[in-house]
């Protein structure tokens, strides 16, 4: 799989985070062109990252991913709330609507 190289995104601010050692150890590998980590990045993200990133650009990736999992989550867990939501109402309604186009086509 041939992805393009990761664009840099437009920063807006630099914070400082703690790291643990097993935070630094996972960039390192990150940082190495042919390690499975890194594939994985690339695969979540759907880009790569240049051969020689720095761990300022890791780190970015890092939150990156982690941002378009909490937002998948948040989605669908919005999905999930919205079909729990359904009453037997909404259902009827659904079920009448199916009949009536299916008993329109057959005119």
């Amino acid at each position: 799989m041939t992805t393009p190289t990761r664009r840099k995104p437009d920063a807006v601010a630099r914070k400082s985070v703690p790291v643990t050692a097993q935070d630094t150890e996972t960039v390192e590998r990150l940082r190495q062109p042919a390690s499975a980590e890194r594939a994985a990045l690339a695969e979540l993200l759907g880009v790569e990252l240049p051969s020689n990133a720095s761990e300022g650009e890791v780190l970015q990736a890092l939150v990156e991913a982690g941002r378009q999992a909490v937002e998948q989550q948040v989605m669908l867990t919005g999905y999930a709330a919205l079909a729990a939501a359904r009453n037997d109402e909404d259902k009827m309604h659904e079920r009448a609507m199916r009949a009536r186009r299916r008993g329109s086509s057959e005119d």
